[in-house]
């Protein structure tokens, strides 16, 4: 059901709202596009994977020289941080894979060209508009923290819907590619918490372990 309301919604998106809210925002006043080109910032992937990386590296070289009750602790922490990481990094290859299929052209190539359909397999910047990478970006990074932190979790995600929406602002995107964006990490992030807590990687939704196993052994 929800998927269904999610397929209506994006419709009606391309169908009536895409094109004008893009010529409405194409007249914002210069000071909230300067703002929001700022803001938008926070989206790119790199922001988030290189701490990410650089942690779990960190976590993998002190765990090696740990022992008993402390290697397990660092263990659960290398977990959690796989877990982030992985969600950001395999949402946004998704995200770069259907762009590439999909072709649509971005608002920019809207107001000069009148172009708004999709153009599959048409490749370049200009036609990667659905779905907003930078939306699923922040979707998936506040989604998998919320998993391991479920008392931030709807803190997080309105803080995510939030510095997405810049992606209208600044002339990325047109609101059905945020919302594409946004979905795409919802799937993602489910499906790989649903795969790391089988392996007993994480904790299930009511806190027990469903298989006590070192992350990654096999």
């Amino acid at each position: 059901m929800a998927w269904a309301g999610f397929l209506v919604l994006e419709a009606g998106l391309v169908l009536w709202v895409d094109r004008p809210f893009t010529r409405w925002a194409a007249d914002l006043p210069p000071w909230i596009r300067a703002l929001s080109h700022h803001l938008t910032r926070a989206g790119d992937s790199l922001y988030s994977l290189v701490p990410l990386g650089l942690a779990a590296i960190a976590l993998v070289t002190a765990r090696a020289q740990a022992e008993g009750a402390q290697r397990e602790r660092l263990g659960r922490w290398l977990g959690a941080v796989a877990f982030v990481f992985v969600a950001v990094a395999l949402s946004g290859l998704a995200v770069d894979a259907v762009k590439a299929v999909v072709g649509r052209p971005r608002p920019v190539v809207f107001l000069s060209e009148g172009a708004i359909w999709p153009q599959p397999f048409h490749m370049g910047f200009r036609y990667y508009s659905f779905p907003s990478g930078h939306a699923d970006t922040l979707v998936a990074l506040a989604l998998s923290v919320g998993i391991l932190w479920p008392r931030g979790r709807l803190g997080l995600l309105a803080l995510a819907l939030a510095v997405a929406t810049t992606r209208l602002w600044v002339g990325a995107h047109y609101p059905s590619d945020v919302l594409g964006g946004a979905a795409m990490a919802v799937l993602t992030t489910r499906l790989l918490r649903d795969s790391f807590t089988r392996r007993g990687w994480l904790p299930a939704p009511d806190g027990v372990m469903v298989r006590p196993r070192e992350p990654f052994q096999s």
